[in-house]
């Protein structure tokens, strides 16, 4: 039991507790996902990481130095010959073919570390518009329940109430508490429905469950429909700037030049030197200063280099390969979201034209509510309110399909 209150203890003090705007709008919500998000902070770790060690190849070019400092003297047969010295040593690497193929390579290595993390967040804002959506739909579906389970209470207490007199049988009683028991059970669902859907958003933002969004603004997409939707040309045309495929092609790149570097790596390296400094014996012949340049470079044939330029060839044929399969891919992707978007769009028209049915409906049965005549205002105003949620999550929808192709055109579309 100890050990199960430690344990929640230590996850608990990972969880970011903080009081969420209320109530809490999606821009609301996209921000903290920014300043919360785990995997983005362990991606920009990652760059920095990267960073670092293209530096640590570009360094090798710096000056070094050292020091040599030597007190003795020795004797022969004639006499005692003093052999101090005191040198400081200056060497820099002017150029070295191993160090350009590293630092191209690590250069490489950074670009897509940069690339995964533009990745990381459109995949993060999908998740949270997602996470959202499902709020606002869930308590739209909440509020369908409630309107169903007050319809058929009516309707059986006005029952119960004939049932009494003996004006309706038991049957049909029964029938209507059945109807009003459904609709209690359909009610806890939605409400638990509520819960689940705020807690997920709590669980992507990193705050803890106790700090879930409360009250959730419902956003307004209906302008974005005024808008005409782009020929699918224009993203077929622009699918060269995925991300994924950006990757690929860099990689493809840098194999190329590793390979172009291997032919041409020779080995060469290129240093020069100083010294400065003193020494007690043979001053005429080492004067205080020395400098200098040294060329060196193997000499022969190299079999680790011919086989390293093979395995790059193959790297190459692979990327080659995966590129011309992600580009299908992609293809087909983005003509099925945009095909998704012209039929949203048509069911868009269709729930439009609906709601305002349904809408004109629940006003007729109102007044005939109101002037004490038969209506069904009961069924008119669950039909209204599920309308709406059908044209909420249809505009959602079309939200997050237009979104995940813009992303696969490397774009980020603002709403």
């Amino acid at each position: 039991m100890k050990f199960l209150s430690f344990l929640l203890l230590l996850v608990s003090s990972f969880v970011h507790s903080e009081q969420l705007p209320n109530p809490l709008t999606l821009g609301d919500a996209l921000k903290l996902s920014d300043e919360h998000n785990f995997a983005e902070k362990q991606q920009l770790l990652n760059i920095d990481s990267e960073q670092h060690r293209l530096s640590d190849w570009e360094n090798q070019y710096d000056v070094t130095s050292n020091i040599d400092l030597q007190l003795a003297k020795r004797s022969d047969y004639n006499s005692a010959i003093n052999n101090s010295h005191a040198f400081i040593f200056l060497k820099k690497t002017l150029y070295n073919q191993a160090i350009e193929i590293g630092k191209n390579t690590q250069l490489n290595t950074l670009n897509n570390a940069t690339l995964s993390f533009q990745q990381l967040q459109q995949d993060k804002t999908i998740g949270i518009m997602r996470a959202y959506f499902d709020i606002v739909l869930a308590d739209l579906s909440y509020e369908t329940a409630l309107e169903e389970l007050a319809m058929f209470a009516v309707q059986e207490g006005r029952v119960k109430d004939d049932y009494d007199i003996q004006s309706a049988s038991e049957v049909t009683l029964l029938e209507k508490q059945t109807n009003t028991q459904i609709s209690q059970i359909q009610r806890i669902k939605a409400e638990s429905k509520q819960i689940q859907t705020r807690a997920k958003l709590a669980q992507l933002l990193n705050i803890s469950y106790e700090d879930r969004p409360d009250d959730v603004v419902m956003p307004n997409y209906k302008s974005l429909f005024k808008k005409e939707l782009a020929e699918f040309s224009y993203y077929q045309e622009k699918l060269t700037d995925n991300l994924k495929l950006k990757q690929l092609k860099q990689a493809l790149s840098a194999i190329g030049r590793q390979i172009s570097q291997q032919k041409s790596n020779l080995g060469i390296v290129l240093n020069s030197s100083a010294r400065i400094g003193e020494q007690g014996y043979l001053r005429e012949k080492n004067g205080q200063w020395r400098a200098g340049i040294q060329l060196s470079m193997p000499f022969g044939t190299d079999a680790k280099q011919d086989s390293e330029i093979s395995q790059l060839m193959i790297q190459s044929k692979k990327k080659q390969l995966e590129i011309e399969k992600i580009q299908q891919d992609l293809l087909a992707e983005a003509l099925d979201h945009h095909l998704n978007l012209s039929a949203l769009r048509q069911i868009h028209k269709a729930l439009i034209v609906e709601l305002d049915y349904r809408d004109l409906y629940l006003e007729k049965a109102r007044a005939n509510y109101e002037m004490e005549i038969k209506s069904d205002i009961g069924k008119a105003m669950v039909n209204y309110t599920d309308t709406e949620r059908k044209l909420a999550e249809n505009e959602f929808n079309y939200i997050i399909t237009l979104k995940k192709l813009h992303h696969l055109i490397g774009e980020d579309y603002e709403i």
